[in-house]
């Protein structure tokens, strides 16, 4: 393989070049009286420099030290970040460093440590000051973070997590601390060993925390230093730290021991097998229905933490076998057929079983902690399957918000698991912002591609880092095998097991989600209102998607603005359509006649650049021909052409769609209409047509696994405005582009009739 068209660069060496040495083999030969005095004197320089710079390197080590007290007040004891001597604005003088320029004299760090220790000191302040000493520091990417020992003036009213002798924004001290006041000296002394730290304040202690557990999780959740992986884990060669956050102060008298580490004494809630154990947050948080002030959080009290990943498989059932079962109504018979001999539910495969507790949501601007709001605490129940949800309201626009949830059992006080999630509500329409958004579809546990991690598409589509991603249902196949999900237990079942792949989990709890539902995740395959499956009725399938398992919203449709140039529509294909096998007309439909109405109205008005149309299935196609779900299909012929008809008068329309399990672009020349369908979220999931096979419509064809990536960019003075659009593989490489671009004119410069 050649290097055709890859330049190499000039190799420079590092450092000074290094002196050519050359050896030579000394013989014994006779040395004469007098060269026998000179070599004797120069023995005895030689060996008396020698012996003086080894005093001086003894007494340098011995100045480094941390052991030694009067090290800690030497000026070659510290540094700066950077590696470079400490400046001026710090002084060393009479046993004292002084902080005597304060915001030009910069931090200081130590020499490397010993991971575990006992460190005491003196320190002084100037009124209004803001100084510390961290430990455990360590570089965090291009930051030097650690564990702070707050040193301010409280005269001034800070708050506990961030006054003296605090853990700076993880633990508060006592609020009867022994603080003197500025101007006076104080004792301060940390004892960071194993996973406890203490904080000392004139001898009592005033702070502790474990750096393990439910509680120390959600301090983290709650502070500045929530994502930096090992935060405040002992680490040999970690550094202690002088802060200049304003005011002069100084500091002496340390006095620094390394110790043994000692075991916490955080109960270990991870035991999923303690008596005491959970409730936890298995499923994590989930959002939906997200708009420039308003979002849905929903979230799940669970038995364990983690899926049970080494569980018992299922009785595996054909799918003749499995459709004589579905004339059965009994829950019990329905679920026994499917468990191994003596099994529960709860010791199989994937199991994240349900447990009742209580659980609270604490949100905030990621940029704006003291803004923080909190719900009262809500208590889980097996009638919901242990869910809640919370309607979050009055929320700024284009802003990233943190989700932390609490979880503690319903009569305790103490947390027993704690997850922190994050969502961006959608810019106002006025506002002229680059978006970016993910669409997928069809997913279920045993066709996943990144065994118990989950499905690849999710780390793929975290890296493109979407504003906001579009599941566009078939979320889970409630009648595909393992099991065949007959009766509602088993249809909760499915859904705690797919949303505890940590892929899975991981990506929904961080990201604005918009959920619609299709057939599989309904009831079953093409399925319609007045059908049952097993036990399960339409109507209770309905009810456990939009009410139990995912994000309400009333009615079950909705149209988000993204922006001056995305107008984004979501449709519901199930509830309110007319059974399949009913002769086409124009009374038969899918959307039903409020939600088509409403379609057709707010895309009328709506004066946004480019208006995309999230439907589970498609509008355009082409489809197989023995289909009979959409509108791509002939029973549904008569709504398809009135929706395609509409949409033809509508400029700049496209319809996204899920449904299909292979990608492809399609174009509708007789409506100037656009449709993609993303292709399954799988790469074992892609069925249904043949490789090859492309019909007019198509301008694009691929019969696998992937998922799709839309961004809008801006270009001369944000004037002229571009949608791509491009399918990817489930790495989330790019295997097809397609460029729509606008040009716009700002506000001032248009008027109504231009629009």
């Amino acid at each position: 393989m050649g290097n055709d068209g890859i330049k190499f660069g000039v190799i420079r060496p590092l450092g000074p070049p290094i002196l050519p040495v050359s050896i030579a083999l000394l013989r014994p030969h006779r040395i004469r009286p007098m060269n026998k005095i000179v070599c004797f004197a120069m023995l005895t320089a030689l060996f008396s420099w020698v012996a003086i710079a080894s005093a001086d390197d003894a007494a340098s080590d011995t100045a480094l030290d941390p052991a030694n007290p009067d090290a800690w007040t030497q000026r070659e004891f510290w540094s700066t970040t950077g590696g470079e001597p400490a400046g001026a604005g710090w002084e060393f003088d009479a046993g004292e460093v002084r902080l005597a320029r304060p915001k030009e004299a910069g931090n200081l760090v130590s020499p490397p440590l010993p991971a575990h220790f006992d460190l005491s000191w003196e320190w002084k302040i100037t009124p209004r000051c803001n100084t510390g000493l961290k430990y455990r520091v360590r570089e965090f990417g291009s930051r030097w973070l650690g564990v702070e020992y707050q040193i301010i003036d409280d005269s001034v009213g800070h708050p506990g997590k961030g006054s003296t002798a605090s853990i700076y924004d993880l633990v508060a001290p006592d609020s009867d601390k022994p603080l003197r006041p500025a101007g006076d000296w104080n004792l301060a002394r940390v004892v960071a060993a194993g996973d406890t730290l203490k904080h000392y304040l004139n001898g009592q202690l005033v702070a502790s925390t474990a750096i393990r557990g439910p509680a120390w999780d959600t301090a983290m959740a709650m502070s500045k230093f929530y994502g930096n992986a090992d935060f405040a884990v002992p680490r040999e060669g970690d550094r202690v730290m002088l802060t200049d956050h304003g005011g002069e102060a100084s500091f002496r008298n340390f006095q620094f021991t390394a110790v043994a580490p000692q075991a916490s004494e955080e109960p270990d809630w991870t035991d999923a097998g303690s008596p005491d154990a959970g409730p936890f947050l298995g499923n994590a948080m989930r959002n939906s229905w997200a708009d420039q002030n308003s979002i849905v959080i929903w979230t799940r009290t669970t038995a364990r933490p983690e899926m049970l990943s080494d569980g018992k498989p299922f009785v595996s059932l054909g799918s003749r076998e499995a459709s004589r079962l579905s004339k059965s109504t009994d829950p019990e018979k329905l679920l026994r057929v499917q468990l191994p001999e003596g099994a529960e539910l709860k010791d199989m495969l994937g199991a994240c079983p349900g447990a009742p507790g209580q659980v609270r949501l604490t949100w905030f601007p990621e940029k704006q902690r003291h803004l923080a709001k909190s719900t009262s605490w809500q208590t889980t129940s097996a009638d919901n399957d242990f869910a809640v949800q919370w309607s979050l309201q009055d929320l700024k626009p284009a802003t990233r918000y943190a989700a932390v949830v609490e979880a503690r059992p319903i009569d305790q006080d103490a947390n027993t698991a704690v997850v922190r999630g994050a969502f961006r509500t959608a810019p106002e329409a006025s506002a002229a912002e680059p978006i970016s958004f993910c669409f997928t579809t069809c997913h279920d546990f045993i066709r996943r591609d990144d065994g118990m991690r989950g499905h690849k598409i999710y780390p793929a589509m975290t890296e493109f880092d979407p504003d906001f991603v579009v599941h566009a249902g078939d979320i889970e196949y409630y009648d595909k095998p393992d099991p065949w999900a007959m009766t509602v237990e088993l249809m909760r079942f499915k859904w705690g097991r797919i949303f505890s792949l940590p892929n899975n989990r991981a990506f929904y709890s961080n990201t604005t989600s918009y959920f619609l539902k299709d057939d599989h995740d309904t009831l079953r395959n093409d399925c319609w209102a007045g059908q049952t499956y097993g036990s399960v009725t339409f109507e209770e399938g309905v009810r456990i998607f939009n009410e139990e398992q995912f994000p309400s919203h009333t009615p079950r449709y909705k149209t988000v603005r993204w922006g001056r140039d995305l107008q984004v529509w979501f449709l519901e294909g199930r509830d309110y359509r007319s059974p399949n096998n009913l002769p086409d007309g124009p009374d038969k439909t899918i959307l039903g006649a409020e939600q088509k109405a409403w379609l057709f109205d707010t895309l009328q008005r709506s004066d946004a650049t480019f208006k995309l149309i999230c439907s589970p299935t498609p509008i355009v196609g082409p489809d197989r021909k023995n289909k009979k779900d959409n509108h791509a299909n002939e029973v549904f012929a008569h709504e398809g052409e009135e929706i395609r008809t509409k949409l033809a008068e509508i400029d700049n329309v496209f319809v996204l769609c899920g449904d299909r399990h292979w990608q492809y672009a399609s174009y509708d020349e007789q409506s100037d209409l656009w449709e993609f369908g993303c292709g399954p979220g799988s790469e074992k999931h892609e069925l249904g047509w043949k490789p090859g096979d492309e019909r007019p419509e198509h301008r694009f064809l691929r019969v696998k696994g992937g998922f799709l990536t839309g961004a809008l960019r801006y270009s001369n003075g944000k004037d002229s405005v571009e949608l791509r659009i491009r399918h990817r593989d489930v790495n989330g490489d790019p295997v097809s582009e397609f460029d729509f671009q606008a040009d716009v004119r700002s506000d001032d410069s248009a008027d109504d009739s231009d629009r």
